[in-house]
């Protein structure tokens, strides 16, 4: 596979001469910019902006955006890439969330967060939520009790009659608005396919129904309920198929869903 290379040089510009891309989707919380401050202040720059130059000389940033915010007139390193609006709009769209698809390895994250020292609050609360949710030695002489590997039990639905129509397992009404407006905006075809893939997560799940459905269900629908984390009936399998942070959860949403207790030990 022949792979182009779109790296035209390494520049070094004041960060409030780049210009925000002006669909840029990620949102800094405070807490993130308070711990790139941390690292900056204790290392300096260890990676590049991303951006591509307009027509006007502008450099418009691609990927970097809470770093050129954070340091206003400094000198920073910038990667000028000589990529189209479109080829843009796609890296602005898949850098973070391919890198997010990254997975884990628990042991060496532990180790590596032990051996890291800083003055900087900010990034020390940062580690140890790092720490925490990755469920690690939390600065003790003993692991965190794992649940992945606890033997827990799964709530038993009892059914409560008829199997409910597909239109009562779900409430698209947000996402179909949602899906409406970015139909009726004039953009790119990826970054529409993009945003309309990113809708979906606010299709709200009634999990009563949900639950009362996969009763009725055939074998196959059941074991493809299962596959999609909407029931959690083996939790050996939920941890197979990525579905371990409902574990802690299902019984409060059985609760919720329900008004009562519809379990049986």
């Amino acid at each position: 596979m022949k792979i182009q290379d779109r790296v035209v040089e390494l520049r070094r510009v004041p960060a409030s001469s780049l210009r925000p891309n002006p669909k840029n989707w990620r949102k800094h919380p405070r807490q993130q910019a308070d711990a790139l401050r941390g690292t900056l202040a204790e290392i300096g720059f260890a990676e590049a902006i991303v951006a591509r130059e307009l027509a006007d000389g502008t450099l418009e940033i691609i990927d970097g955006h809470l770093r050129a915010e954070t340091v206003g007139e400094a000198q920073v390193p910038v990667l000028v890439l000589d990529v189209t609006e479109d080829e843009a709009d796609k890296l602005l769209a898949t850098l973070d969330p391919i890198a997010a698809m990254a997975e884990s390895d628990a042991e060496a994250l532990a180790a590596l967060v032990k051996t890291i020292e800083t003055d900087n609050e900010a990034l020390q609360k940062m580690l140890d939520d790092l720490a925490a949710d990755s469920k690690l030695l939390d600065g003790q002489s003993t692991p965190v009790e794992n649940p992945y590997t606890a033997k827990v039990e799964a709530p038993i639905y009892k059914p409560k009659g008829e199997r409910p129509p597909i239109s009562e397992l779900t409430d698209t009404s947000k996402a179909t608005e949602l899906c409406r407006e970015i139909l009726d905006a004039d953009l790119p075809s990826e970054l529409q396919s993009f945003l309309i893939a990113a809708a979906q997560r606010h299709v709200v799940f009634n999990f009563r129904n949900i639950a009362e459905y996969y009763c009725h269900a055939t074998p196959q629908v059941q074991h493809l309920m299962e596959r999609s984390g909407l029931v959690i009936i083996d939790f050996n399998k939920a941890i197979q198929y990525g579905f371990v942070h409902l574990t802690d959860r299902l019984a409060s949403i059985v609760d919720l869903e329900t008004g009562e207790d519809e379990t049986d030990a």
